[in-house]
């Protein structure tokens, strides 16, 4: 690993989009949600994630779903947990957002056609 990369050179990062109800902080500030994810690229667990949210306390709740999990084989639990502990009116769009990402880890990672 090069020893100014933060992240191991067999990681990818992969963003999840979606939209936000209305009237939102969120959409407000950012016109949208997403969560980014540094993953390793051959097991897709989740080094890293930060989310488009206006709050610390609200990102690290977020974050708390994700970390060390696995992004494709963890759905069920994650969306789970996001379904029955975060009561905002973005818990429909962090489901949309993840569900984004595992959509576009999937595109990444398939084997490429000849």
């Amino acid at each position: 690993m090069n020893s100014m990369a933060e992240y191991p050179e067999n990681s990818i990062l992969v963003v999840g989009n979606s939209q936000t109800t209305g009237f939102n902080p969120i959409n407000q500030q950012f016109g949208a949600f997403f969560i980014t994810f540094v993953l390793v690229k051959e097991t897709a667990e989740i080094i890293d994630c930060a989310v488009s949210v206006t709050l610390e306390t609200t990102a690290r709740f977020i974050r708390g779903f994700f970390m060390g999990r696995n992004l494709v084989q963890d759905e069920v639990f994650i969306v789970s947990q996001v379904q029955s502990r975060y009561f905002a009116s973005s818990q429909k769009a962090i489901i949309a957002a993840y569900r984004d990402a595992i959509k576009k880890y999937r595109e990444v990672t398939a084997p490429k056609k000849q």
